[in-house]
């Protein structure tokens, strides 16, 4: 999710090949929610990872504004312990 366009976002996953849709956030109402827009969507949103069980419920969060490898390494680590706990 971003504040991105849906068409940026539909370029994005197509040029990707991405098996699933991004969300356009564009009066970043999402981003006010969580608690990570900034200045109410005239910047970016803070770079922070909500991992969400399919209950809808926030599992695990990963903030930090520089190391992308951090989030995608722990974003994947809770994913495998939310599917470890499914089987």
């Amino acid at each position: 999710m971003s504040l991105d366009t849906a068409d940026k976002h539909a370029a994005f996953t197509e040029a990707h090949q991405l098996p699933y849709p991004l969300v356009s956030d564009r009066d970043a109402a999402i981003a006010g929610a969580y608690g990570v827009a900034r200045l109410g969507g005239w910047l970016p949103s803070k770079r922070v990872t909500f991992v969400i069980d399919k209950d809808g419920i926030v599992r695990h969060v990963i903030r930090s504004e520089l190391n992308i490898d951090r989030h995608i390494d722990e974003a994947l680590g809770a994913l495998r312990r939310l599917h470890a706990g499914a089987a």
